[in-house]
């Protein structure tokens, strides 16, 4: 039931909100009102009211289950110019790709996408002298795994710094944003710098959302959330996972981006981690939604100038 969520990388920016059939498709945050979600919700409700751990196991298995978006043709134009090789992580392995010389910049990519889903910004950074790395995180690209989740990712961000270490600086957009910020916190990643596009807030989010998306009952509700706890034996907690906090605590110069017409995470989330670093950076865009922002040449003027600084 991967329909539930909005995921492809380059799909354009949502219009502005107007009457629409009502068999036509809309966005909800992350995740996108469909003609078939309200059967999934009756679903949802059978569940929640006859076998509640069913619909807990069902939600988790949902939310832990990247999508496979479709590769666009300049993507994989940029694969066969790297230099690509297997890192061991935990018990899969994950594809790394390369390029250039110099002083290394990391790209993390978000939800659902893949190493070149931030490839506008290779050129210009090998033009300034860095040295690219990028990577398929687990259950992505053509890493290994089908599912996976906050900590599965964040161990791999931190994996492939170090082995392509030491960072200059991290580039990361959407979940990869947070993940690199949740990486340094509870695993080391030492970078001089953080450039965080279109993050959420606190890792609550998400799973908060597609619980109303979908219906499920508090109790429901609970026990998923309960589920990322006790796969990974009491490592994770919910109390500990604002990203706002873990950008604070990083305590490195950071540049943040977020457009105002994000529709698949508000510019709520921006502005909080704005805030909350009143020596960042930020810049605010308009009209480039949740993608779009990633290949747009007054943002990506703007990364590069942070980084070369």
């Amino acid at each position: 039931m991967r329909y539930l969520f909005s995921t492809h990388p380059d799909s354009p920016a949502p219009a502005p909100a107007v009457a629409r059939p009502a068999a036509a498709p809309t966005r909800v945050g992350r995740f996108a009102e469909t003609p078939a979600v309200p059967a999934v919700r009756r679903i949802y409700r059978v569940l929640c009211q006859l076998a509640p751990a069913a619909a807990a196991h069902l939600a988790y298995r949902q939310l832990a289950t990247p999508p496979r978006a479709a590769m666009g043709r300049w993507h994989a134009a940029l694969r066969p110019k790297t230099r690509t090789r297997r890192v061991s992580c935990g018990a899969g392995e994950l594809e790394v790709y390369e390029w250039g010389q110099g002083p290394t910049v990391l790209l993390v990519h978000g939800w659902g996408s893949n190493a070149t889903h931030m490839g506008r910004m290779v050129q210009p950074l090998l033009l300034a002298g860095f040295r690219v790395v990028a990577f398929d995180a687990p259950a992505h690209g053509r890493s290994s795994g089908r599912t996976t989740d906050m900590v599965e990712f964040a161990s791999a961000v931190a994996t492939v710094a170090r082995q392509v270490g030491p960072l200059h600086a991290v580039i990361g957009h959407s979940f990869g944003a947070a993940m690199a910020l949740f990486a340094a916190r509870d695993w080391g990643l030492d970078t001089t710098r953080f450039v965080l596009i279109s993050s959420f807030s606190h890792c609550s989010w998400f799973v908060d959302l597609f619980a109303r998306h979908v219906g499920l009952t508090p109790a429901v509700h609970e026990r998923v959330r309960d589920m990322f706890v006790l796969r990974h034996g009491g490592r994770f907690d919910w109390s500990r996972m604002s990203v706002v906090e873990m950008a604070r605590q990083a305590r490195l110069p950071s540049l943040l981006v977020h457009d105002e017409t994000d529709a698949e995470i508000p510019f709520e989330h921006g502005l909080a981690l704005a805030a909350a670093l009143p020596g960042a950076q930020f810049k605010a865009t308009r009209g480039l939604g949740h993608h779009r922002v990633l290949r747009n040449t007054e943002v990506i003027r703007r990364v590069m100038t942070f980084v070369s600084n």
